[in-house]
């Protein structure tokens, strides 16, 4: 009897756990961004989160082992998308032009949400 308890515990932590994760990036994969970025942090780990006055934008669903990101760049991530660009302005131009195109790689597929 005592190991049935034990399994149904650990069976209910991980599916609580599973759920909470998912539902946390369902909503925010159902967020629209656009913005231009003012302040870029990257902590112990290496993940980044980009952001501006009023939003905050975090890569742990996308591809971003090759982030090329500077100030003034605009991030474009429209919802359910699975992808993020990274626009920069041409100085001479004053032109936004595409420089990184990041593919979804998070936990759960896109398509699940």
């Amino acid at each position: 009897m005592f190991p049935k308890k034990i399994l149904i515990f650990f069976g209910m932590f991980f599916l609580v756990i599973f759920s909470l994760v998912y539902i946390n990036v369902r909503r925010e994969n159902r967020k629209d961004y656009h913005f231009v970025i003012t302040k870029i942090n990257e902590n112990a780990k290496g993940m980044v989160t980009v952001s501006d006055s009023v939003t905050e934008f975090g890569f742990a669903n996308f591809n971003s082992y090759k982030i090329d990101v500077q100030k003034e760049d605009s991030l474009v991530k429209r919802a359910f998308s699975k992808k993020v660009y990274i626009y920069r302005r041409d100085r001479k131009t004053d032109k936004y032009k595409l420089v990184l195109s990041l593919n979804e790689s998070g936990m759960f597929p896109i398509d699940w949400q």
